[in-house]
């Protein structure tokens, strides 16, 4: 049994790194843009935010597909998606099919996206399935690190070579085929307290919403940091894009001991990620110096993971078994709406702050993120009393 379980953590952690796969050629997009020069910035910077609304529409697909096709299917044409929409860009020289097909990667991540967190609830529960959501975070945050460093060097060989980074979906591919079952664990056959085959999200709004708020602080890092470094004149564009190094191992460090943190801090977890990402901003709005930028980008990654499995988590376990799937796919197309509409919020609030209009966005996020943090400490208390007068 533990081996089985050994095989399927291993397959969820295979795909997950494929997840923040849209970013991995976020460096090589200036070398994009010279290729194609007659195109203005904005056209170029559709290969990074056309995809993410295909994973807003395709994350909530999934949650209902998942009903009626099996796991393991849906994973293996996420990740064909993901390699053929990631990989062919490189034989491409119209820039229309390029589109198209970072779409179609788009539709991988956006099927794949929920399914990695709906597997741990389904095969892992209690303290364990905390831990193997961390693992599968800190997976996200070692994929995103690789992909964008491997992204960075391929660059440098040509615009058309960045796009082969993809084509490490062929190692996750095999990963799944071989370890992922088709079966469906007994206790999420039926809901508990529910009809069989009647999804019931009634408890999981709060999470769509706490997600929705968070990306919404959280998105401010990496859409500002280039220009926050900038401006600040903290350092220059490569030690910017360095950032993101910082936070890739801060998230991934941090997911490797989330299911310790959660057993500790229990109701308060989510509150001490929330404190954490306002700490974080606050460090990079007032840094003097690109070290402390660093390290409040290490801070901001221990933020991610520890807020991401906590609310993933916490939405699955707010409805019974058969609705968690989807109850989970909401919460991602709230965290992916977010990130898609979050510079369009900061940017004219940021801007009636006054002064620097990338470090009023760090300090309105951060504003956001500790006033979440409040709200998440009371919750955390009422929670506790309720528990301890079920228990009584």
């Amino acid at each position: 049994m533990e081996n089985e379980k050994g095989k399927i953590k291993l397959a969820i952690l295979s795909f997950s790194i494929l997840l923040m796969g849209i970013i991995g050629i976020a460096g090589g997009l200036s070398v994009i843009g010279k290729h194609f020069s007659n195109l203005p910035q904005t056209s170029i910077q559709l290969l990074i935010s056309l995809p993410c609304i295909l994973i807003i529409v395709f994350s909530f697909l999934a949650g209902k597909l998942q009903e009626y096709v099996s796991k393991k299917t849906l994973v293996i044409i996420g990740i064909l998606c993901f390699i053929v929409g990631g990989t062919l860009p490189a034989f491409i020289s119209s820039f229309t099919v390029i589109l198209v097909l970072r779409a179609i990667l788009g539709v991988g991540i956006g099927i794949t996206q929920p399914l990695s967190s709906a597997l741990v609830v389904e095969y892992f529960e209690g303290d364990e399935c905390s831990k193997v959501m961390g693992q599968q975070t800190a997976a996200q945050m070692l994929g995103c690190a690789v992909m964008v460093l491997l992204g960075g060097y391929l660059a440098v060989i040509g615009w058309q070579t960045i796009f082969y980074l993809h084509l490490i979906g062929i190692i996750s591919l095999i990963i799944v085929l071989i370890c992922l079952p088709h079966d469906k664990p007994a206790r999420n056959a039926a809901a508990e307290g529910a009809p069989a085959g009647k999804v019931n999200l009634s408890g999981v709004y709060g999470w769509v919403i706490t997600m929705f708020l968070f990306f919404i602080s959280g998105q401010i890092f990496s859409v500002f940091i280039s220009f926050l470094v900038e401006s600040q004149k903290l350092g220059t564009p490569a030690q910017a894009g360095q950032t993101l190094m910082f936070f890739a191992l801060g998230g991934f460090l941090m997911g490797l001991v989330f299911g310790k943190v959660a057993t500790s801090a229990k109701n308060f977890t989510l509150s001490i990620g929330l404190f954490l990402l306002g700490i974080s901003y606050l460090m990079m709005a007032y840094a003097p110096n690109i070290a402390v930028v660093y390290a409040g980008s290490l801070v901001c990654g221990f933020a991610f993971s520890i807020v991401m499995p906590c609310v993933i988590v916490g939405a699955s376990q707010s409805v019974d078994a058969f609705s968690a799937p989807m109850a989970i796919s909401v919460v991602l197309c709230a965290q992916n709406l977010a990130q898609f509409v979050s510079p369009y919020i900061a940017t004219p609030i940021a801007a009636a702050m006054g002064g620097d209009v990338n470090k009023s966005a760090y300090l309105f996020a951060a504003a956001l993120g500790i006033v979440m943090a409040v709200w998440a400490v009371f919750w955390g208390i009422a929670k506790d009393r309720k528990q301890q007068h079920l228990a009584a």
